[in-house]
């Protein structure tokens, strides 16, 4: 089998689709048997490998300007178990440089803000256990700033979700611009990895991210480039809600400077119904009256502030409300 895609870069020399396919095919059995059977040196060898057969990165971009952002933090995964509230607004976005394990769009220590476009999306991905506190921050795009982003489409699959949809048919645009010969190899190459961002992964078998987070951390972890560009995010269909709906993941590094955080709210989780049979429902989580909500921060000290007295006025409310009843 071949050893890479593009032969000679200098003559725009690739190899053939066939050959890209089966190489391709020999990387999807593999996949599909299930990464985490492989030993600890096996893993890296076919990463190594993947490495160095996927020699060509193309990315279908977009500016993108989505009204809100929603990302879930689960706070005992921050405070040792604690059921306490957030204190620093670095512990809204991704873990620190090191401490993240393998995802569906990061190698294993790579630090990467992850978010929806929705606050249920955000809630089947993270999905919350029964008492567990959660805060739920939303975020913008700044004004004047733009979110490089590459989007995740399935080549055939047309109606996944609407920015997929949109994807899909720029790239039918893009394929006009391309050289016949190559199109055939950039779709077989398109449909693998699409199949990987969108495969189900149990969350004690990570290291079946392998290919998508191999290919996101070339996109969005790389430095600009001689112009000054670079990827900042991608975008790709939410496996948890049947691909319904869409995900981002955000280099982390680029997070304040690019995202404006609007507010967050601090829930306890009461009751969960992550019914897989009805992915869309509203009935995802009920949570404790006792909702805590601030939009204030100092950034300068790195700080969230909560309105005390509004928790305590809450508190009593709710107190002689239940007590009362």
């Amino acid at each position: 089998m071949i050893e890479q895609v593009v032969i000679d870069y200098k003559i725009h020399k690739y190899n053939s689709a066939k050959d890209v396919k089966e190489k391709l095919d020999y990387f999807r059995d593999l996949s599909n048997s299930g990464l985490q059977k492989l030993t600890e040196a096996e893993f890296e060898n076919l990463k190594t490998e993947f490495i160095k057969f996927q020699n060509v990165i193309f990315t279908l971009f977009s500016d993108t300007y989505p009204t809100k952002l929603f990302r879930v933090t689960n706070n005992k995964y921050l405070y040792d178990g604690k059921k306490v509230k957030l204190q620093k607004i670095t512990d809204l976005i991704g873990p620190p440089q090191g401490k993240a394990n393998n995802g569906r769009c990061n190698l294993k220590g790579e630090s990467v803000f992850y978010a929806a476009l929705d606050f249920k999306t955000a809630i089947w991905e993270t999905r919350p256990q029964v008492g567990d506190y959660i805060t739920v921050s939303e975020w913008e795009i700044k004004p004047g700033q733009k979110l490089n982003t590459h989007h995740i489409f399935h080549p055939t699959l047309t109606n996944v979700n609407k920015d997929s949809s949109n994807a899909y048919k720029a790239w039918l645009e893009s394929k006009k611009q391309i050289n016949p010969d190559l199109v055939e190899v950039f779709d077989e190459l398109l449909l693998f990895l699409t199949e990987q961002y969108m495969k189900k992964v149990t969350d004690d078998e990570k290291q079946n991210y392998l290919f998508s987070a191999n290919y996101s951390s070339r996109l969005i972890q790389q430095k600009p480039d001689a112009n000054g560009f670079k990827i900042d995010a991608v975008c790709y269909p939410s496996v948890r809600v049947e691909y319904g709906l869409t995900n981002l993941a955000i280099v982390n590094d680029c997070v304040f400077d690019k995202l404006k955080l609007n507010k967050i709210t601090v829930y306890d989780v009461g009751e969960t119904n992550y019914d897989t049979a009805n992915v869309m429902t509203d009935d995802l989580i009920k949570v404790s009256p006792m909702i805590i909500t601030t939009d204030n921060f100092d950034f300068e000290n790195n700080k969230i502030i909560y309105d005390l007295d509004a928790e305590l006025k809450l508190a009593m409310e709710l107190h002689d409300k239940y007590n009362n009843s």
